[in-house]
């Protein structure tokens, strides 16, 4: 999930910025960045599905698991995206 942030940073947001026509996009971002996590999360289940064992015997579930996950990097590339263009403003 963290690539999927990199990507959109690097390959979206940066050359916007750069070129600066990058005002008012934060919000497509967030939801482009939405939509990509059901994806991440279908490939991962499906590329290995028993990847969860350790945390099973933790008692941690998958839902937390994921929760987790997507929280801290939704947090991430927020702090990323309106940090770089306060930076440019």
């Amino acid at each position: 999930m963290v690539g999927v942030s990199a990507l959109i940073i690097g390959f979206v947001l940066l050359p916007a910025l750069h070129e600066g026509w990058a005002r008012g996009l934060w919000p497509a971002l967030v939801l482009t960045k939405l939509a990509t996590g059901p994806a991440v999360r279908y490939l991962s289940e499906q590329m290995r599905p028993d990847q969860y064992w350790f945390y099973y015997n933790l008692g941690v579930s998958r839902r937390f698991l994921w929760g987790s996950v997507g929280a801290l990097d939704g947090l991430l590339f927020l702090g990323c995206v309106l940090g770089l263009s306060a930076n440019q403003a």
